[in-house]
């Protein structure tokens, strides 16, 4: 894996010379040339390093040709997927950064849930019917004493106790058919088998994670999962991630590297949707560099493969609970918006961050790219200005703390730091209900 690595970093860096692949982070949207040259080094560098097996050690290998065939056939019918069922019936679709119809709200909560935050924190979000699907619904930390871990019974019983707390909370809101999205604390294929029962998960509502792994990595797991998904017709959870500062120098690498990685996930999964998603090694995001990468992954798409692509659009977890927040998270939708994003799959913190997102992207369907980017600019400006007299959190913003469990009503103190973010935007022209 270690000669993969520094074969794969080394080529990265080639095919990126090749193509002239530079980031401007004053052009943060990117323009035509710049999206196909993403895009063809995206090909090259999946076509001359190919993708690892973990499991045997060896590379799969790829034809240029190969690779833009699997392209075209997608380009030639364009994503579209129906999710949910009955009233809750929403879909998933490729658009352009011209398109008038905004990114799909396909929201919902990620990251290590406590037991006692589960069920208030689905309902928040389930409740909210300006959310058409949940992209992911939880991740359980335990249940009682039963810490979940991978491959033994105790991911399956934390799984399906996850599921029933689902089926409670959907029932409970009046939206039993409702998408919930990439399966969470069931990773393995014995597990995920488990839960799909085909009744409650099932095709209609369920997304199954078959990732390519960071750098270009897959191993006999996914392609167990990508096999049981065909089987059931349950849409596969693609996701083409990168590490910036680490085999990924900056947000150019990033981009060429999650291209890679999109068309890696159609030579063996085939799905319609793909969310691409970069990291720093320090565990951030929603910076210049990141922001650049996903849209610059995007718009290569947008021109040349024409898959639904999604992302995240949320600040960095180190400024949740301040202004910044706000100003990372409306960056990230203008840019997004603007660069074909199909869907959103995570949206802030709570409801209230997922519905600003929402009216975000829906104002960049207004505008024009200019002056998407002149906002973005200022956006970045006043971050710069701010930051200093801001205090970064040190530890991880959890439901509870946004939140009152019982009555899952948003406390003050959070409300008021959101009207601040708000405030922010406003003064720098972006008015939002």
């Amino acid at each position: 894996a270690q000669d993969f690595d520094m074969s794969f970093a080394m080529k990265l860096r080639e095919v990126e010379k090749r193509y002239e692949v530079s980031m401007n982070p004053d052009q943060i949207i990117i323009d035509d040339d710049t999206a196909d040259a993403v895009f063809n080094a995206g090909v090259d560098l999946l076509a001359e390093v190919g993708l690892y097996q973990l499991d045997t050690q060896r590379v799969v290998e790829y034809g240029r040709d190969e690779i833009l065939a699997l392209a075209a056939e997608r380009k030639a019918e364009p994503s579209r997927v129906t999710m949910g069922r009955g009233n809750e019936e929403m879909t998933l679709a490729y658009r352009s950064g011209e398109d008038r119809r905004p990114p799909t709200l396909y929201v919902g909560a990620a990251g290590a849930v406590d037991e006692d935050e589960f069920v208030p924190l689905m309902t928040a979000f389930a409740r909210e019917r300006r959310i058409e699907g949940m992209g992911i619904a939880g991740g359980i930390t335990k249940v009682g004493d039963v810490v979940p871990q991978a491959g033994t019974l105790t991911e399956v019983f934390c799984a399906l106790w996850e599921q029933e707390r689902l089926r409670e909370v959907l029932e409970s809101v009046g939206r039993p058919g409702l998408s919930l999205g990439l399966l969470c604390t069931a990773s393995t294929a014995s597990a995920t088998m488990a839960c799909v029962d085909g009744e409650f998960r099932g095709p209609h509502n369920t997304h199954i994670g078959v990732h390519v792994m960071p750098d270009q990595k897959i191993n006999w797991e996914r392609l167990l999962l990508t096999q049981f998904c065909e089987q059931r017709g349950i849409v596969p959870w693609q996701s083409a991630m990168a590490m910036i500062g680490g085999l990924c120098r900056d947000g150019a690498e990033a981009a060429v590297a999650m291209v890679a990685n999109v068309l890696g996930h159609l030579s063996y999964a085939h799905g319609p949707i793909c969310s691409v998603f970069p990291t720093h090694m320090d565990g951030t995001w929603a910076t210049k560099d990141s922001i650049w990468a996903v849209g610059a992954t995007t718009r290569a798409s947008e021109r040349n493969i024409r898959l639904a692509i999604g992302s995240c659009v949320v600040g960095s977890l180190e400024w949740g609970g301040t202004p910044i927040d706000s100003l990372q998270q409306a960056a990230q939708c203008l840019v997004y918006a603007k660069s074909g994003l199909a869907y959103a799959w995570i949206a802030g913190f709570g409801p209230p961050e997922a519905i600003q997102s929402g009216d975000i992207m829906e104002l960049a369907c207004h505008l024009d790219k200019d002056e998407a980017m002149g906002l973005v600019r200022k956006i970045f400006a006043r971050i710069e200005e701010i930051k200093p007299e801001s205090t970064p959190n040190t530890r991880t913003l959890t439901f509870r703390d946004i939140y009152d469990l019982k009555t899952i009503e948003p406390f003050a103190e959070h409300m008021a730091v959101f009207e601040q973010g708000k405030e922010e935007l406003a003064r720098l022209g972006l008015r939002l209900p």
